[in-house]
């Protein structure tokens, strides 16, 4: 029977990492004499595996628990969907320095160009922002595919083709396909993405000299980036919460697309959770300490450190004694889960449309029958 599953991260020591993972989050499992550019917390991305680390099935990675438990482990709505993928990757960000600028294709140009991985739609969650910590993200106004390749042409990667925004703690931005996008150093950030590594810069910023990307790959992926790139233009790059309480716990929807939604939980009492659907959940710690038990196993959380609930489980999540703060994850049905539960708990749509920010990688706006330009209203 399936439990609570805790995973060791897969680690990547990319150009742009520090030492937030060991000073911030106090992560003493990972290396404490070195830069950490992302820890792979729930990943069954090629050989970048997370391993799980309690109960019976310590030891086996997220790839060995597909191919051994399939549906019960994601569930049968996420299996009929997807098959043998396991959909989402999650990940901690730890952004010392600037993020490569860069942009992700979508579901169709990954298939059109022959990758090896599906397109990639992300969101990130400002776990903790520095003092004059910013991002580049989305086009600036009037960029063209014309004015996009003049810019990287000379040099000017990023203020000549995106926006930059001042990021704080505790926001969420949404980053679908297509959008120009690069965290600015001082950020340590929760990722949610499609799991996928599928990505195209026009600044690799010593990824080459580090041997992440190959000379052959940085020089035709401006061309490609261009190709891809969405060209639009929003009133403002974060999300807008709404927010429930719901057991004694705060339950802020940060974000919502067709391939995963973002929860924020916080709360100084029991939880008893269970998802009605048919799907797996995962549950990352910002904050705090909590106990997480089900069918027989109880593993110890705290801040920096993710847990996959199967589907089907139930379980209960005990806060520490100075409460816990979650972001809960999971593969959603937009109209059930998002709109209709929303709708239900007196939310109107125009509140609802926020979660999927700006654009045409909004996938609430034909559901919700409402039109791209209402982030424009004053």
């Amino acid at each position: 029977m399936l439990y609570p599953l805790k995973f060791k991260p897969y680690l990547k020591f990319y150009p742009y990492g520090g030492r937030r993972f060991a000073q911030v989050l106090q992560l003493d499992d990972i290396p404490q004499d070195c830069d950490i550019a992302e820890t792979w917390e729930i990943s069954d991305h090629g050989e970048e595996q997370s391993v799980v680390v309690n109960g019976e099935l310590a030891g086996k990675t997220l790839r060995e628990l597909m191919q051994q438990y399939g549906p019960e482990l994601v569930g049968r709505e996420v299996y009929d969907r997807y098959g043998d993928y396991f959909p989402l990757l999650l990940k901690f960000l730890d952004c010392d320095k600037r993020l490569p600028a860069h942009m992700h294709p979508n579901d169709a140009h990954a298939g059109r160009l022959g990758l090896a991985d599906k397109g990639k739609t992300e969101a990130w969650y400002i776990v903790k922002a520095d003092d004059g910590a910013g991002a580049y993200i989305g086009s600036l106004p009037g960029l063209t595919l014309e004015g996009f390749t003049e810019a990287i042409a000379r040099g000017d990667n990023y203020d000549g083709v995106m926006k930059k925004v001042a990021t704080k703690t505790g926001e969420t931005y949404f980053v679908p396909s297509g959008r120009l996008h690069g965290l600015d150093g001082g950020n340590l950030a929760f990722e949610i993405q499609q799991n996928s590594d599928a990505g195209f810069g026009w600044d690799w910023a010593g990824f080459v000299e580090a041997g992440v990307i190959s000379p052959e790959d940085a020089q035709v992926h401006p061309g490609l980036a261009v190709e891809c790139a969405y060209y639009e233009d929003g009133q403002q790059e974060t999300t807008q919460y709404v927010a429930i309480e719901e057991q004694g716990a705060t339950r802020s929807f940060c974000c919502a697309s067709q391939y995963f939604v973002l929860e924020n939980w916080k709360s100084n009492t029991p939880i008893n959770f269970s998802d009605a659907a048919e799907r797996f959940n995962t549950f990352t710690l910002i904050g705090g300490t909590a106990r997480f038990t089900a069918n027989g196993e109880a593993v110890e959380a705290r801040s920096g450190q993710s847990l996959l609930i199967p589907a089907g489980v139930s379980v209960e999540i005990v806060p520490g004694e100075e409460g816990v703060e979650l972001l809960r994850c999971y593969v959603p049905q937009l109209q059930r889960d998002v709109i209709d539960f929303l709708r239900s708990h007196g939310k109107n749509d125009e509140e609802i449309a926020w979660l999927g920010s700006y654009g045409q990688g909004n996938d609430l706006l034909p559901l919700l029958k409402l039109p791209e330009n209402i982030f424009n209203r004053s």
